[in-house]
């Protein structure tokens, strides 16, 4: 008889004594968020980040996240490009360090009391249970908020936040355009619209081609804030306005 992993069923199936499903949601944790350009880890950023995901969960919140590799990944795959490896081994090596930055988080939770586990599949993942799932990359090709996304339809989630570096999703690029104009709340197809997709490996970009088709098809609302002040990331779980509201 064929056995499914434990995210293909519906937390309903459970029997009816036991407690209330945990409310899910997940975030995408850029790279760049936890280190700066130079590949130093912002501690400070961290520890808010563990805080605030601690709090949280005490208060019945599973906060999933997806982690990527910043400026340490992009120093590997540029090392890489200049030895002639591969596009897929770029992203190959990519991912393991995203997925070591996935397991850092994972062990700051852990310290503070919060049931967290590092997952490496999402067949894994349980969208019942009382833990908190770390992820890093999956597969070449695929970016870290492909994953994201992807987690917050596994889990089923209230919401997607993608944390970065700016205030949200913007007309242009404000780093390249400073009358780059801040948008506060914006369709999926217009979103699409808007961003030119990039496959280069270690290539930053907010959402990717997967991402926006697995945000469609789910309905997911999704929030792009500034992670590098903690606090906004708790702001959009708890629905206050902060950053960009994507709506499906």
């Amino acid at each position: 008889m064929l056995s499914l992993p434990k995210a293909y069923y519906k937390c309903s199936a459970q029997p009816v004594n036991v407690m209330r499903a945990r409310e899910n949601y997940v975030v995408k944790l850029g790279g760049h968020v936890l280190m700066d350009e130079r590949g130093s880890l912002r501690h400070h950023v961290l520890s808010k980040y563990v805080d605030v995901v601690a709090s949280l969960w005490r208060e019945g919140v599973n906060v999933h996240t997806v982690v990527g590799g910043g400026r340490a990944a992009r120093l590997y795959i540029e090392a890489l490009a200049s030895l002639g490896a591969s596009k897929a081994f770029q992203d190959i090596i990519g991912i393991e360090v995203a997925k070591l930055n996935a397991k850092l988080l994972a062990y700051a939770l852990n310290t503070k009391g919060v049931s967290t586990l590092f997952a490496d599949t999402l067949t894994s993942v349980d969208p019942c249970g009382d833990s908190l799932y770390v992820m890093g990359g999956l597969s070449p090709a695929q970016s870290t908020a492909a994953v994201a996304a992807l987690l917050a339809e596994a889990v089923r989630a209230t919401k997607l936040v993608i944390a970065t570096d700016v205030e949200g999703l913007y007309t242009e690029d404000p780093k390249k355009s400073p009358g780059a104009t801040l948008l506060r709340r914006i369709g999926i197809r217009e979103v699409m619209g808007i961003l030119r997709l990039e496959w280069e490996p270690g290539s930053y970009k907010l959402l990717d081609a997967v991402a926006l088709q697995v945000i469609e098809r789910s309905k997911i609302p999704t929030c792009i804030v500034n992670g590098l002040e903690p606090q906004n990331i708790e702001k959009a779980i708890r629905g206050e306005e902060v950053g960009t509201l994507i709506v499906p």
